[in-house]
């Protein structure tokens, strides 16, 4: 028999056959359809839209036949890392470690095991992946040498396996990480792979990184934006769930779990397990607005106690205008990972019924970007790293986007 846990995946990503799954309309298709063109799609969108379920989902068969290699974080790694993980995802040895100067010279071991490097980059020991039985002796079969990362060799090997490649939280790479990359989808596009995908998450400006590392990977990369969820996808998981769990759930519930999520994939599956399991033991099993109240109850004073006190930490608590509050409900509210002083301005304005000139809006802003009041906003760095974009704005903490969206909902309710 289902239980809830078998079908809602807060902090699981829901690929497994009993979890519920909305597809995500345009983006999915594009994904999916990037990916069978032979290009490298670049999904990005806000902290928790579900970029990572996503493409494990239209992965998951990769990931069965174990052909999938997960990075689920790029943050402090090599892409020699990424060479040893695919490699000994498919049965080889590995050891690798950089090394000095311009030239290295390549040795022959007893054992057969191969070394060479160049350049500095790499220097790789790789085992063979099978081993060979004559009569009483043993003996291996000498693979290849890593020398860079361009090298043909392992994007032959992953051709030959179908190995999928999916690089996760691709901001958080070094530049060293991101040079590299960037060359190796320009040896990738060369190789005219059919069975080898790469798939890389991240965010809105990780394509142009990647394409000033190397303005001829332009052609090989394809961006997928992929938004907050609509309300007929969030509408889905909480009608198909509940009836996986014979759970009765009526209209009025159902569109207040929805509006409730605020469009994040995370928080309609944290509320509607929460539901779910409140309607479980009943007899007969059904599911009312008091259990979504409950839920969202929890879920604001435990599950995310620390977003809250963010919130009412940044905000004004009296006053008409409260510009540090409207501020943080334009950044909400604006698709854009990136903010712009226009884009906040003008929806400011709109809030407020007159039309606010940036100068007032200027210091509020800064404020938001200080200490004392978190900090909950940054600037946003250049893509290459050398400094900060100006007029250029996000949050600190990417998940209290979702979070004010939803605080502010509560607000309204309250107030009406």
């Amino acid at each position: 028999m289902l239980t809830p846990n078998d079908v809602f995946t807060p902090g699981r990503l829901p690929i497994r056959s009993t979890n519920v799954y909305a597809a995500r309309g345009e983006a999915e298709e594009l994904f999916k359809k990037t990916l069978s063109r032979g290009l490298v799609p670049v999904v990005f969108g806000e902290y928790g839209v579900g970029k990572t379920s996503m493409a494990r989902y239209e992965l998951r068969q990769k990931e069965q036949t174990n052909q999938l290699v997960n990075i689920e974080s790029v943050a402090d790694k090599s892409f020699e890392d990424v060479f040893s993980r695919c490699l000994e995802k498919l049965g080889y040895t590995v050891k690798t470690k950089r090394i000095e100067g311009s030239s290295a010279s390549r040795t022959q071991e007893q054992s057969m095991q191969a070394e060479g490097g160049a350049g500095g980059w790499l220097k790789a020991v790789i085992a063979s992946k099978k081993s060979k039985t004559t009569g009483s002796t043993d003996s291996l079969e000498e693979q290849f040498v890593v020398t860079s990362p361009t090298d043909s060799r392992v994007i032959e090997i992953c051709e030959q396996a179908g190995v999928a490649l999916l690089l996760d939280e691709l901001h958080r790479a070094t530049p060293e990480f991101t040079a590299d990359l960037s060359k190796f989808i320009k040896s990738y596009g060369n190789a005219n792979c059919q069975k080898f995908k790469i798939v890389l998450l991240g965010t809105s400006s990780d394509a142009s990184r990647l394409v000033s590392s190397d303005p001829g990977i332009d052609r090989l990369i394809q961006e997928v934006h992929l938004k907050s969820m609509t309300d007929s996808e969030a509408e889905y998981v909480v009608t198909k769930g509940m009836a996986d769990l014979g759970i009765k759930i009526d209209e009025d519930t159902v569109d207040r779990v929805v509006k409730t999520c605020v469009g994040s994939p995370s928080i309609l599956q944290y509320l509607s397990l929460e539901v779910a399991e409140a309607a479980f033991p009943r007899k007969p099993r059904e599911a009312n607005l008091l259990d979504v109240q409950m839920a969202l109850k929890h879920f604001v004073e435990s599950k995310e106690a620390r977003l809250y006190k963010a919130y009412v930490a940044a905000v004004e608590s009296v006053g008409d205008i409260r510009y540090r509050k409207q501020i943080l409900k334009a950044m909400a509210e604006c698709e854009d990972e990136y903010v712009t002083m226009e884009m906040i301005r003008t929806k400011v304005s709109e809030y407020l019924e007159t039309e606010v000139p940036s100068t007032a809006l200027s210091g509020p802003l800064r404020a938001l970007k200080e200490d004392r009041y978190g900090p909950v906003l940054n600037d946003v760095e250049r893509p290459d790293g050398t400094g900060r974009l100006t007029n250029y704005t996000t949050f600190k903490d990417p998940a209290l986007k979702a979070f004010i969206r939803l605080q502010l909902l509560r607000e309204a309710e309250a107030g009406s």
